[in-house]
């Protein structure tokens, strides 16, 4: 029976009928605004981890002593920019 779901109108589809973007699906009929969803959720995305990284660029993070400093200061924000956020998450198992 159905087997997909559009993300746009919620109809379910077959997979003959159904269309897939980066992981979305959608009916013949909302294929090109799912495609709009899709790229702005990937780029708000984009956009969020790389805020969460951004504070380390240029710092060194080796095993000098300086290195070291900067890791034992930063371990809060090193370890939530090591983690994946449940809208990424989200992303990957195409929820919109």
């Amino acid at each position: 029976m159905s087997n997909y779901t559009c993300q746009k109108c919620k109809s379910k589809l077959r997979a003959s009928e159904a269309y897939e973007y980066r992981g979305a699906f959608s009916c013949e009929e909302h294929f090109d605004e799912v495609i709009e969803m899709r790229n702005f959720e990937r780029n708000q995305i984009i956009q969020e981890e790389n805020n969460k990284t951004k504070v380390f660029k240029g710092l060194d993070l080796t095993d000098s002593t300086i290195g070291k400093a900067n890791k034992a200061l930063l371990k809060p924000r090193i370890e939530i920019a090591s983690k994946e956020s449940l809208r990424l998450n989200s992303y990957e198992r195409g929820d919109l």
